[in-house]
């Protein structure tokens, strides 16, 4: 029960009959990963959703010069790669335990096959999706322009000097 409380707050999963949360949860797949260890790294294969269900992991891509940014830390609740039910493209940034903590994990190839011939979960799931996407593409894109914002003042700045 607690599972399907968890995936009840998972945006990709908030319109879905509490019959249909059952079938994903069974699904879901329980992996522990100590404090520190490795999740997946930027570049590996896109195969799988995580959902977190204790614990909490870093987020973070290296830029050109090899340095390592955390983009987020994601805690109970929250989840990542998404995508890859989705694409097959690769990983696109890491993901580490920042503590001792569970995951639960659906595989592409368990959702594919769960949605498969099931058009309302498969309806629901794509919607959910696009408007996911959609919010995370507004927040890239005021991201975005504060960024470019803030380089426009540093080179007024330099121009000053």
């Amino acid at each position: 029960m607690e599972d399907l409380n968890l995936f009840k707050q998972i945006p990709l999963f908030v319109n879905f009959k509490l019959t249909e949360l059952m079938s994903i949860s069974m699904v879901a797949r329980l992996e522990k990963y100590f404090s520190g260890e490795s999740v997946f790294q930027e570049g590996d294969p896109g195969d799988a959703l995580f959902i977190i269900k204790n614990g909490r992991v870093r987020v973070a891509k290296r830029n050109t010069h090899g340095y390592q940014h955390t983009l987020a830390f994601l805690e109970k609740g929250e989840y990542f790669g998404e995508i890859s039910l989705v694409d097959q493209a690769p990983r696109s940034a890491s993901v580490t335990a920042d503590m001792d903590t569970e995951l639960l994990k659906i595989t592409r190839t368990d959702f594919k096959n769960l949605i498969a011939g099931n058009r309302e979960l498969e309806r629901k799931f794509y919607k959910s999706f696009s408007q996911v996407l959609c919010e995370r593409l507004r927040v890239t894109n005021d991201n975005l322009t504060f960024s470019q914002e803030i380089n426009s003042m540093i080179k007024e700045i330099d121009r000053d000097r």
